[in-house]
């Protein structure tokens, strides 16, 4: 695991300026609690926000390590390609020696039908292709967000992709931010992310030993 080195008190100096430069760019204090535990830049969590509220729109990311957040729109996001893991900094040297900071893996989103949510299928639409052709709805929405999100999306979402072999599935190490068309909540292992699902009837796909089941919603 080959990242950045830096002290604590260098993270904590990094993290309270982001801070700062998120409060100027509108980020409230909401948005900063939730950078604090899930890592993602409060910056990007302040838009996600305000853009599923305005599209209606339930979100899942799984989130990077929480230092990550003081290096969001320094370095460019890890790279679908590298498969190296980040440092205790949130930090990973990719090909080439370019440092990265661990990006944000969506796993799944869900546009609100005002009695349930209905999934939007956000991967490569052969079932189990680890690349491919995606909905318009699905490209469109990423495209839409990589406009404006600091720290880009890499690929589509981990919980669409249906191969149960290759599909990294979920550890007790992983944390998650839901942001539910304006509101976000922060939880923190997959326990608390499956019982979020299923108390928004949605579909958890992963077995209990965290690996993908390779089967969607109805099938």
């Amino acid at each position: 695991m080959a990242g950045l080195s830096l002290s604590e008190g260098g993270l904590r100096d990094r993290m309270a300026a982001k801070e700062r430069e998120s409060r100027a760019s509108g980020a409230t204090s909401l948005d900063i609690a939730l950078s604090r535990d899930s890592g993602m830049d409060a910056r990007d969590i302040n838009f996600l926000r305000d853009f599923t509220a305005q599209r209606k729109l339930l979100i899942v990311f799984r989130c990077p390590k929480p230092s990550a957040r003081a290096f969001h729109g320094d370095l460019p996001g890890k790279t679908f390609a590298t498969k190296a893991k980040t440092n205790d900094s949130g930090t990973v040297y990719g090909h080439g020696g370019t440092l990265m900071v661990s990006d944000y893996d969506m796993m799944s989103i869900w546009r609100s039908t005002g009695s349930g949510f209905q999934k939007i299928f956000t991967s490569a639409l052969a079932p189990g292709a680890p690349r491919g052709k995606w909905s318009e709805e699905a490209r469109d929405l990423v495209r839409a967000m990589n406009q404006y999100l600091v720290t880009r999306l890499q690929h589509g979402c981990q919980d669409d992709f249906l191969n149960r072999e290759k599909n990294p599935g979920v550890k007790m190490a992983d944390h998650f931010l839901a942001i539910r068309m304006g509101h976000g909540t922060y939880l923190r292992d997959p326990v608390y992310c499956e019982n979020f699902y299923r108390a928004h009837a949605l579909w958890w796909p992963y077995d209990t030993l965290g690996k993908h089941t390779g089967r969607e919603a109805g099938t």
